[in-house]
């Protein structure tokens, strides 16, 4: 009787933790220090609200575009009052934000690196560059925040390595095949920043290694590893109806998610897809 008595009690225990785990029980991240909150409150939120002289990219203020293109990796709510957010708000902004930071390496966090200029270390922004140097007191002041966070609280988990053959096999093969009606990707995103799709040199029709390397170099900075409906070349192409960004200068070339084109690059961009076979 005994033994049977433990045995009850164990199997008892396992689903009493099984069905806790179901329903969302289980252990999780502790909630945020609300000196963590306070600091973000008075010291970034306020930033995101600066006035930056205009409304093109480099002048407009974060919540110009942060609040309403919803698929972006970085959304605001919308400000309670012209004043700024309410409490609840600045709650919900400071967990979308910390998913901007790391913590363990304050440097490399995207909150840092997508205002700063790239000939800084930065990753290029639509919305401009906000800071020439890591020298900027606007950009010191984020940095030391994100270094007065607990050190192992906000570290994002480590993204997938994205496969150069497979980018130079099969996503290349996209740049180069305009669809009925629409123009090469070349024509508008040859060169520059946003310059993944080099017209090729010397009259070939193909890009030699050193031409690809560079443009998979651009790539990079327009895609989130491991996350494809937070990525801007994933998006901006895409039609606003099926998810895409509702800013795109260029045609959109897929209107849905489910275009078998927009599933293989996301695939890729998951760290599936590699080596180059393009099935």
């Amino acid at each position: 009787m005994k033994a049977y008595a433990n045995v009850t009690r164990w199997c008892f225990a396992a689903i009493l933790v099984a069905v806790s785990m179901d329903a969302g029980f289980a252990q999780s991240t502790p909630a945020p220090r609300p000196a963590d909150i306070e600091s973000y409150r008075t010291t970034i939120e306020p930033l995101f609200m600066r006035g930056r002289g205009g409304t093109m990219p480099g002048f407009a203020s974060c919540v110009m575009c942060h609040t309403w293109q919803t698929k972006l990796r970085f959304q605001l709510e919308t400000p309670a009052t012209p004043a700024g957010w309410s409490a609840e708000q600045t709650r919900t902004n400071f967990e979308m934000i910390t998913k901007l930071v790391n913590t363990a390496s304050p440097e490399t966090s995207r909150l840092l690196v997508k205002p700063l200029a790239p000939a800084a270390g930065g990753l290029g922004h639509t919305g401009g560059t906000f800071w020439p140097n890591r020298n900027d007191a606007e950009y010191q002041t984020v940095l030391k925040w994100i270094r007065s966070l607990p050190a192992d609280r906000y570290v994002p988990a480590p993204e997938p390595a994205l496969d150069f053959t497979f980018f130079r096999s099969c996503i290349q093969k996209v740049f180069q095949n305009p669809k009925e009606g629409q123009i090469h990707c070349s024509n508008c995103h040859g060169a520059g920043q946003m310059g993944f799709a080099p017209v090729p040199a010397a009259g070939r029709k193909e890009w030699d290694d050193a031409e690809a390397r560079r443009a998979f170099a651009v790539m990079t900075r327009l895609v989130v590893p491991g996350n494809p409906v937070q990525s801007r070349f994933l998006l901006k192409p895409l039609h606003p109806d099926g998810g895409g960004s509702y800013a795109h200068n260029g045609v959109r070339r897929w209107q849905t998610q489910k275009d078998p084109e927009w599933q293989m690059i996301a695939s890729w961009v998951r760290g599936e897809k590699t080596g180059n076979s393009c099935s």
